[in-house]
């Protein structure tokens, strides 16, 4: 069914002359699909993000501050680090879709582990240059679960490259991961032992880190839906 209001075209002149983007764009599922958010994120915006700690409520602060001042020129960036299960991933996508719909600007989500097994085989094919050239001149994007795995050596300069374009550029990044940029944050491990330390350190620049700490909200939900079936 084409939208009345904006005949299909997906955008709407305003009596002054201005443009905008027309509210038929901002359906649920359309807004999912052009964002390249997976399905099982689908129904996560910032309006259903319930903050439980301290912290979490920081990071929900954080998200939408960064929302209310994200300008395209600007290149400032976000990251959310934590333990597994805590909204970080929840806390991204709202972003993502906030900025959309309130400014206008189109970014996209890529898991990074899809993300490299993908251009994994596009280089194997030899036809890297459209995709990765998309990921780096994108005004925002969303690198999921940086770290998630140990990466070779032609896997970390990947990351290092589009890392350190987007902040040579002023492209604004989102990144979630698990482990602490930094010592003395609880964890044996850190992401400069995963990544390029240099590659942290530009993350550190490109705007704020933002530490949640909280209860696995992956854990509850399912100990919760375990408790009901068996009634």
């Amino acid at each position: 069914m084409v939208c009345e209001r904006c005949g299909g075209t997906g955008f709407v002149t305003r009596e002054d002359g201005r443009v905008d983007l027309c509210e038929c764009r901002f359906s649920q599922e359309n807004v999912n699909v052009v964002l390249g958010i997976p399905k099982r994120f689908w129904d996560k915006d910032l309006d259903n993000y319930i903050p439980e700690t301290e912290d979490e409520q920081n990071a929900f602060f954080q998200a939408k501050a960064f929302v209310e001042t994200f300008g395209e020129e600007e290149g400032e960036s976000i990251t959310f680090w934590g333990p597994p299960g805590v909204g970080k991933t929840h806390l991204a996508v709202g972003i993502l879709k906030r900025v959309y719909k309130e400014k206008g600007v189109r970014g996209f989500f890529f898991d990074t582990k899809d993300l490299i097994y993908k251009l994994k085989l596009l280089i194997e094919e030899r036809r890297t240059g459209r995709t990765l050239k998309r990921i780096l001149d994108l005004p925002l994007i969303v690198l999921d679960d940086l770290g998630s795995e140990r990466l070779s050596d032609w896997q970390r300069e990947i990351i290092s490259y589009i890392i350190s374009y987007r902040y040579n550029n002023l492209k604004s990044t989102i990144v979630t991961t698990n482990f602490p940029l930094e010592e003395g944050r609880g964890s044996r491990s850190r992401l400069s032992e995963r990544i390029d330390p240099g590659t942290v350190s530009r993350i550190y620049e490109m705007g704020k880190v933002v530490y949640i700490k909280g209860k696995d909200r992956r854990k509850a939900g399912g100990l919760k839906l375990w408790h009901e079936r068996d009634r």
